[in-house]
């Protein structure tokens, strides 16, 4: 067999195989969890810890969350601006909130909020049962709420 019939008749199998490891890199990435998700784990891994039930991920307070986390970013700047609203139209009674900024890993968002006490009270509310964290550039949002 000629060296360019080799060739030819490698490719397609060499095409499969860069494909396949493609796939595989594509699926290792998006099984690794986002900031948010290591968050939200590790926030209940703390309430567990200290008794409480963990938080059920809520998709309409991850939105609020992740929409106040770009307002953050667009501005520049960390704050509770409108939180009143984002109360109103999560539909809950009652909602706690901590924002974060330019920590880049889940860990040192969570450590710094464990280690401020409003932050912390937060996190172990006994009245919030949902939970949604959103991420935008370097700002973090996490909303919890209860009835």
């Amino acid at each position: 067999m000629s060296e360019a019939r080799a060739a030819w008749l490698a490719r397609p199998a060499l095409r499969s195989l860069t494909g396949a490891l493609a796939l595989a890199a594509s699926v290792a990435f998006a099984a690794e969890p986002s900031l948010a998700e290591r968050l939200g784990d590790l926030v209940n891994v703390y309430r567990t810890e200290h008794g409480l039930p963990t938080l059920h991920v809520d998709a309409t307070l991850s939105a609020l969350a992740t929409e106040h986390s770009a307002a953050m970013a667009k501005a520049g700047k960390m704050s509770h601006d409108d939180f009143p609203s984002r109360v109103r139209r999560s539909g809950r009674a009652m909602c706690v909130e901590n924002v974060g900024w330019n920590y880049h890993t889940a860990q040192r968002q969570f450590d710094a909020w464990r280690q401020s006490s409003g932050h912390n009270l937060n996190m172990l509310d006994r009245r919030v049962d949902r939970l949604g964290i959103g991420v935008a550039g370097d700002y973090v949002t996490l909303m919890a709420c209860g009835a």
